[in-house]
């Protein structure tokens, strides 16, 4: 399945899209369009460990 991440803050009346979350079975995976038909993907628990590291470093300023 793949599905569309939209911003949501925006005041478009179509928020624009960010990314893609491509789910098969246990295994999630985000993409994004970096250029024409080029693409970037990362998992979904690699971009979690990320944001999380960074959560867990700007509470300890």
């Amino acid at each position: 399945m793949r599905q569309a991440i939209r911003n949501l803050n925006s005041d478009k009346p179509t928020p624009p899209r960010f990314c893609d979350v491509i789910i098969d079975g246990d295994d999630v995976q985000l993409e994004v369009k970096t250029d024409k038909n080029k693409y970037e993907t990362i998992s979904w628990e690699d971009m979690q460990y990320q944001v999380n590291a960074a959560i867990k470093k700007a509470a300890n300023k």
